[in-house]
């Protein structure tokens, strides 16, 4: 079963005691890059960080129900969390916002698959039911599937009912307010951040307002802008833990935040969200490249397939010299400080993929594929899918 990203990354911020709100943010974030990814086990712990501040919080649990329906094995914690979660479901739920307690209508969807992977097809029906009511207010294709599923656990009507909704108790040897121990969260400084290849541009504004944004994406592996297709004036900013954010906009008034967001969604970016801008926490690194590749850099004209070899800050090592020798066409290009050696040019990603595949035949396991635009390296896959 599919989930669709724009339920499971439908994230909320809210300030609890215990956690400050900065650390409780990172979590969410992360859950929701995490979710994105389809790495539910790890978002769920990430969530449940949150979740034991606030163990009630509709919208925390319906994200942890969501998740466990979509492991295999884990039904009850998902029916455990979404009967928590129904308590408070919120008919005009706000996607993205941070400050939303209730649950979205999809939790009745939830609700339904669980019951019918739990054998539990009574209350499953009770659940779809419950659902169909609010058919004319979300996507065709939950009612669908809920539909789907529910077709394939017959029940006896006659039957009696328990109450579909009623909160139990924690399914047994589910301890979901406990965390385990973790080493203390690591901290990156520019000089961290540059060893993972990030290369950051500090910003100072001249004012102590608000500046107001709106935040369209978040990851923890940096993509480049030209990702989002056909948006222009996108900044990328990384943290002090390496969550990277990628943000439209710097107003002075919230209106106009509010103005763009509106366009935003009407354009399909629906977990949009109006951000400051002017927190240093976070959006103060604007992240300028990641591994050598400027995240801004738009593929224009020509693109060239190359297989390299090895990058050396000095000279190229013996061990390299037997290139010269078994393969032919190498030659050596100079990047940003660096000896390239490479074969190539290509124009088609498939002949320097087979290139390749022939190099590591002999004796070049390491060999790989780059793809370079008007003498800038880009990514991979945004070089396929533009000659594409």
């Amino acid at each position: 079963m599919k989930i669709k990203n724009i339920v499971l990354s439908s994230l909320l911020i809210i300030a609890f005691s215990g956690f400050s709100q900065n650390n409780l943010e990172f979590h969410f974030d992360q859950a929701r890059a995490l979710l994105a990814k389809r790495e539910v086990s790890q978002a769920i712990e990430s969530l449940r960080i949150v979740y034991v501040e606030d163990t009630n919080h509709a919208n925390i649990n319906f994200l942890m129900g969501a998740a466990y329906t979509e492991m295999s094995g884990h039904q009850e914690q998902a029916l455990y969390h979404l009967k928590k979660a129904v308590q408070e479901v919120n008919p005009v739920y706000k996607v993205g916002s941070f400050k939303e307690r209730g649950a979205p209508l999809h939790v009745y969807y939830y609700l339904t698959v669980a019951y019918v992977e739990n054998d539990q097809c009574a209350l499953a029906n009770q659940a779809f039911k419950q659902f169909a009511k609010y058919k004319s207010k979300v996507d065709e294709y939950y009612i669908a599937e809920a539909d789907r599923h529910l077709q394939k656990c017959p029940f006896d009507p006659s039957e009696p009912i328990a109450e579909w909704n009623k909160v139990a108790a924690a399914p047994a040897n589910y301890l979901p307010t406990q965390l385990p121990t973790k080493p203390k969260e690591e901290v990156l400084d520019s000089a961290a951040l540059a060893e993972r290849g990030m290369l950051i541009k500090k910003l100072e504004y001249t004012t102590n307002a608000p500046l107001y944004g709106v935040q369209i994406g978040s990851n923890i592996n940096p993509s480049p802008i030209s990702s989002y297709g056909k948006l222009k004036n996108v900044d990328a900013f990384v943290d002090n833990k390496g969550m990277i954010r990628y943000v439209v906009g710097h107003f002075s008034y919230y209106s106009q935040a509010e103005s763009l967001l509106k366009k935003l969604k009407e354009e399909g970016y629906n977990d949009a969200f109006i951000v400051n801008v002017n927190d240093e926490r976070k959006y103060t690194n604007e992240l300028v490249s990641y591994r050598n590749i400027n995240l801004k850099a738009g593929i224009v004209g020509k693109v060239e397939y190359f297989v390299q070899l090895g990058a050396f800050e000095e000279k190229i090592p013996a061990a390299f010299m037997d290139a010269y020798l078994k393969v032919e066409g190498v030659e050596e290009i100079n990047y940003q400080g660096l000896t390239v050696m490479v074969v190539g040019p290509f124009a088609e990603f498939k002949e320097a993929d087979q290139k390749q595949i022939d190099i590591a035949a002999k004796g070049f396991e390491d060999s790989f594929v780059v793809a370079f635009n008007k003498g800038n390296k880009i990514p991979l896959d945004e070089a396929i899918k533009y000659t594409r």
